[in-house]
């Protein structure tokens, strides 16, 4: 009797561990519901999964996980996109193109079937839910993360300041936004206020709308004997009046907007249209499109920054402005940047000091490819340019004393250095840079090539027009000019330390607006927009 009852105790304990063993099986592998599913899927996004599975043979890429996995850590235990905000949700997502971002890029094809079959009975969705939630959040999170920090930039080569990204204001946003249900408003709260960028995306929005309107406006050719084509792209490019029937229009105005539309184009102004100028109409505006939109994210990235102030130099446009988000600024000068064959890289950095009549130590590259077969014809050239031989302990040599027929490029053991002064290359005043390229803001001893329209002059480094005026700026303190003009031959160099960082941004838009609005376009001198073309 004993044995029976202690076979059939044997068998509910077994029976109780595979009960067990099931249970974990099912919790392990089969969809849980309620918290449990929660916790489930906080612990995938944490894991930063690449895909989640929303419905049945569909998977979707996640964004930004990261930012998803705090969003609902914080949100744990409640529903945080309730289903009565999604359709809200997908109207703002596919607002993104009037800011300059793609709304494909937010899962958009998805929700927007979501949105259309989810209440349909025994759909694919009804098991996934908390999936979609997650790819909901995942959506609007990683839009309103792009609208106030800018989408990552490739051809920022190296990034030498700091960047503060503050994930709380995105995940705030959006709880603000679920509560109020005013994601116009939020939007504004979030986007830079610099008027840079105000300008450009009313610009972008006034050439889509008028695309919108005219979708075979691509296909058409600006000609000579097509002069309604011709008008119908100058009001794409905002250069005439969008409002008067491309027939109507004025010969006056005709030729005023073709003055406008080569100013936009940094043209001669000669108020007629060459073979050049057509071409220039001609190209697609689809493509004019995507580079104001690609300059907003240029502005929209710069809310990374730490600092509120910031110099901006734009190197298709060779010109330079200091940007505050607070206020406007007056500083804005032309530059001179490298050569197409020597470009100046896409970098950020900081200014680190002010140096007053600097020397120039000629760099590697220019030592033996451009000077050494000058000296090997002629050793008078380092007197002529005010130059010095150094060793390698940077001793000053007797130019006389080297056979520099026998100094091979390979194993060039000088270091040359141009003495200070006026007609040192640097001119009187160098701003130095922290970045690998051996890049920095200077003087010249050539200011009259300012006047040139086409400034692409320089071996990479990046010539200032005004180099007093950005000193004082950056210094804030008043530059001895008097001193500085003085042009001393034999003054040492001085270093002035700033107090406070000063970011340098290097960046290359091809479509950007003056101070006072006005949209121009530059030419792709480095090749980079073709560079990404090849590679997408």
């Amino acid at each position: 009797m004993n044995i029976k009852l202690n076979n059939r105790k044997g068998i509910i304990a077994l029976v109780t561990f595979l009960l067990v063993i099931v249970v974990i099986l099912i919790l392990v592998f089969v969809k849980p519901f309620g918290s449990n599913t929660r916790d489930r899927v906080i612990a995938l996004l944490k894991g930063k999964p690449g895909r989640l599975q929303v419905k049945e043979g569909e998977l979707q890429k996640l964004k930004n996980a990261d930012l998803a996995a705090k969003y609902f850590e914080e949100h744990a235990g409640e529903e945080a996109v309730k289903k009565k905000d999604r359709k809200m949700l997908l109207q703002m997502l596919q607002y993104a193109d009037s800011l300059g971002l793609n709304a494909t890029d937010y899962h958009q094809k998805y929700l927007i079937d979501y949105n259309k079959n989810n209440s349909i009975a025994n759909s694919n969705y009804e098991s996934y839910e908390i999936e979609n939630e997650v790819v909901f959040a995942d959506a609007a999170l990683s839009f309103l993360f792009d609208v106030v920090y800018g989408r990552d930039i490739q051809q920022i080569e190296f990034n030498g300041v700091d960047m503060e990204i503050d994930s709380a204001r995105v995940s705030g946003a959006l709880k603000k936004l679920l509560d109020k249900r005013d994601w116009h408003e939020v939007l504004d709260e979030l986007e830079p206020k610099i008027a840079e960028y105000q300008f450009l995306k009313d610009h972008l929005n006034k050439m889509r709308h008028f695309v919108e309107a005219h979708p075979s406006i691509d296909s058409s050719v600006a000609s000579l004997v097509d002069r309604n084509a011709t008008v119908t792209k100058l009001q794409a490019l905002g250069a005439i009046d969008e409002n008067v029937k491309a027939d109507s229009v004025t010969i006056g105005s005709f030729i005023s907007g073709i003055k406008k539309f080569q100013l936009m184009m940094s043209v001669d102004t000669t108020g007629v249209l060459d073979k050049n100028g057509y071409a220039l109409l001609n190209f697609p505006l689809a493509h004019r499109i995507e580079q104001v939109k690609t300059s907003l994210n240029y502005w929209r990235w710069t809310n990374r920054l730490k600092e509120k102030e910031f110099i901006f130099v734009n190197l298709p446009a060779t010109t330079l402005r200091i940007v505050n988000r607070d206020s406007e600024s007056d500083v804005q000068m032309r530059v001179i940047v490298g050569k197409p064959g020597t470009r100046t890289p896409s970098f950020t950095s900081y200014i680190s000091k002010v140096i007053t009549y600097p020397y120039w130590t000629v760099p590697y590259s220019i030592a033996t490819k451009e000077i050494l077969p000058k000296l090997r014809k002629s050793i008078a050239y380092l007197e002529e340019q005010n130059m010095q031989v150094l060793d390698k302990k940077g001793k000053v040599v007797d130019p006389r004393s080297v056979n520099w027929n026998a100094v091979q490029p390979r194993n060039f053991p000088y270091t040359l250095r141009q003495s200070t002064g006026c007609d040192n290359a640097l001119g009187v005043m160098k701003f130095d840079l922290n970045n690998p390229y051996s890049i920095y803001l200077h003087d010249t001893n050539r200011r009259d090539l300012f006047g040139n329209k086409s400034r692409f002059m320089s071996h990479g480094c990046v010539r200032v027009e005004e180099p007093f005026t950005l000193a004082q700026y950056v210094l804030g303190a008043t530059v001895d000019t008097n001193y500085l003009n003085q042009c001393l031959k034999t003054e040492k160099p001085k270093e002035f330390k700033l107090e406070k960082h000063f970011p340098v941004l290097m960046l290359y838009l091809t479509a950007d607006v003056t101070s006072s609005g006005t949209l121009r376009f530059y030419k792709d001198i480095y090749g980079y927009e073709k560079e990404l073309a090849k590679a997408s």
